[in-house]
């Protein structure tokens, strides 16, 4: 059988303001034609089908026309996954009527392991594939909080609740396995960040727990899982250089950070639990991103350029340059006047030793962190530095409880 594994759609994301439905509709067009056209079996999307967890409407139409369309394709399941952008209840609330659609949709973990796993057939009725479609695992999924508990302490107690988790779930499908045939493959999926996993700035990988990236190694995955398809980080990678434990990567570039990276889709290709390929598909490039650096001339020979070409592009442009050219921006934007070139940000990064300060004039909310904000109220309350931690440890906690908080569920 053949397994189609994509994560990180971010629908109804944004780049600067700029809405990227076009976008998002010709990805979800290809990806279709490619499952036609390879004869998929089985879609996995690990996570993050959203960027927020109240997406737009035309986003949720853009998924669910998408589900209806994939549902009469070759494909005879599709396995969705919450992740750490979505609403785990938004996800699983069509479950019922997907079933009818062969769509499985699993917005959070349940207690007892065996509700999780889903066993494929063929067409004769035989067992042919164990599937874990494990989501994105919130704190007080996997976390026991104690009174008292060091950072250090929260995070090693949450990497081994992580474990704990896919340990209890491998133990389960290893078991059914056992009474249905030894060679039949288990998948499983997750939406983490791995040990070793590699990420770009500004690719829009939001931090997941207590504020810090907590990895978790590959001892967490038990032995019996076959392939794991992972979400979450947005450049397409192996975990621990395994080649059946793979980050497909999102599809669409987060952000300037990501421009000019080549995205994927990964395609299973699957006989049984001991032969089993993994190859990348790239994602064609919808919408071209690129990074303007230099000094004032060469930005603006550079655009220039790219006017000539006459290719639609989105465009940041870093200033690297000692002057202070007080009507830059407006000149940048003229150059590209007349052509489908439109300049999205525009950053001055001086270079001389008199503008190695913050300009905090030029800056703006929502060039800044959460984190970064809180800093600011930090230095701003003059908070002596020994007293920092404790209060950084809160805000992280506070903040992780705020953004993995289901507002829609009821």
């Amino acid at each position: 059988m053949k397994i189609l594994h994509t994560s990180d759609w971010h629908l109804g994301n944004q780049i600067c303001g700029r809405k990227r439905y076009d976008e998002h509709e010709q990805f979800l067009s290809w990806l279709l034609s490619l499952i036609n056209r390879e004869g998929v079996d089985i879609l996995i999307v690990a996570g993050d089908i959203f960027d927020t967890t109240t997406p737009p409407n035309r986003s949720l139409e853009q998924y669910y026309q998408f589900l209806a369309r994939a549902a009469g394709s070759s494909c005879r399941q599709i396995i969705i996954t919450a992740g750490n952008h979505d609403s785990p209840s938004l996800i699983a609330a069509p479950r019922e009527l997907c079933k009818y659609l062969n769509i499985t949709v699993v917005g959070q973990v349940p207690d007892d392991p065996e509700e999780l796993i889903t066993i494929l057939k063929d067409l004769d009725g035989r067992p042919e594939l164990i599937i874990c479609p494990v989501p994105y695992l919130r704190d007080r999924d996997v976390r026991t909080m104690q009174a008292g508990e060091s950072a250090g302490e929260k995070a090693a107690n949450l990497i081994e609740g992580i474990k704990a988790r896919y340990h209890a779930i491998g133990s389960c499908a290893e078991k059914m396995r056992e009474e249905m045939g030894d060679f039949i493959p288990i998948i499983a999926t997750g939406h983490l960040f791995a040990a070793g996993g590699i990420t770009r700035e500004d690719d829009g990988c939001r931090d997941l727990y207590l504020g810090t990236l907590a990895s978790v190694g590959a001892d967490a995955f038990p032995s019996c899982i076959d392939y794991l398809a992972l979400g979450h980080l947005h450049l397409p990678q192996r975990v621990c250089g395994n080649d059946r434990m793979r980050y497909s990567g999102a599809p669409l570039p987060m952000g300037f950070g990501e421009a000019g990276q080549t995205k994927s889709v990964l395609m299973l290709d699957v006989r049984d639990s001991r032969n089993m390929s993994v190859k990348e598909i790239p994602v064609p490039v919808f919408q071209q991103l690129r990074r303007i650096s230099g000094a004032f001339e060469e930005v603006l020979k550079e655009l220039g350029r790219l006017k000539m070409e006459y290719s639609p592009a989105l465009v940041e442009v870093i200033l690297e340059d000692p002057r202070i050219i007080p009507d830059a921006s407006e000149r940048i934007r003229t150059t590209i006047q007349g052509s489908p070139v439109e300049v999205l940000k525009v950053k001055a990064q001086r270079i001389s030793a008199q503008a190695m300060q913050p300009e905090r004039a030029e800056e703006s909310l929502a060039g800044l962190s959460p984190e970064e904000v809180f800093h600011r109220r930090l230095d701003a309350a003059e908070i002596p530095k020994e007293e920092r931690q404790e209060l950084l440890e809160s805000f992280h906690e506070i903040y992780s409880e705020l953004l993995e908080e289901d507002t829609n569920s009821e």
